[in-house]
């Protein structure tokens, strides 16, 4: 259950504090002094230094401003998602015995035997969904992190311009969402069904089977059949 304390809890993990935010800007700043990350930039003409501020320049590629801070902070994030999505499954390991076990209890049921039992799908369905529940939570967790790295990466980039003698010529606000290295979350915790596939490959067979006979389940149910 989803409870006001644990959306909170969330919203205040994914908000960058005051430390954080220095320790970034301190960072970009440093890296920006030293001319990094150093990218080949047109430099102004000869007439116009010294006279007026150079015209202002088009971002860089994002690929090219791959700086060791920005891989710091993917590295962490990816770290820290992974041990979560560790910890969820070790929490959550007799639920995932029990789908494994069920699975292959449905598909003998219904591929086997040809002796459909609504009842005992309807139990595995139900399973699954506590499943894809925990995981839900879970992602809400990990997005928040991956959120806050994003901020810490948007405050790191802003002291670098300030300071970078190259992309200080950028625009304040560079056309888009400039913001190289931007952190995104794994694909696979949009599809937490993939994760009882990927670790236990004696059950992906009879899980996978019995993951699409629930789905035509649903569907049937939802044109008004009964699945066979």
């Amino acid at each position: 259950m989803i409870t006001t304390d644990s959306v909170n809890g969330v919203v205040r993990r994914g908000r960058l504090g005051r430390t954080a935010r220095f320790a970034a800007r301190w960072r970009g700043r440093r890296d920006g002094a030293r001319g990094v990350p150093r990218v080949p930039l047109p430099a102004p003409p000869e007439e116009e230094r010294g006279k007026t501020p150079p015209p202002p320049i088009e971002p860089p590629a994002p690929e090219l401003l791959i700086t060791p801070y920005v891989m710091e902070v993917r590295t962490g994030v990816r770290r820290a998602t992974e041990q979560m999505r560790a910890a969820l499954i070790g929490r959550e390991h007799a639920l995932l015995s029990r789908l494994r076990a069920e699975s292959v209890r449905v598909v003998t049921q219904y591929d086997v035997r040809e002796d459909p039992r609504p009842a005992a799908l309807a139990r595995y369905g139900h399973w699954m969904g506590q499943w894809r529940t925990s995981v839900d939570r879970c992602r809400s967790h990990a997005q928040a992190v991956v959120d806050q790295a994003n901020q810490r990466l948007a405050c790191y980039w802003d002291a670098v311009r300030e300071t970078h003698p190259q992309l200080s010529r950028l625009p304040r606000r560079p056309p888009g969402e400039w913001l190289p290295g931007r952190v995104e979350l794994d694909g696979s915790w949009h599809q937490p069904d993939v994760w009882l596939l990927d670790d236990d490959d004696s059950a992906r067979t009879a899980t996978s089977r019995a993951l699409r006979i629930l789905e035509r389940q649903n569907a049937d149910r939802v044109d008004g059949r009964t699945v066979r």
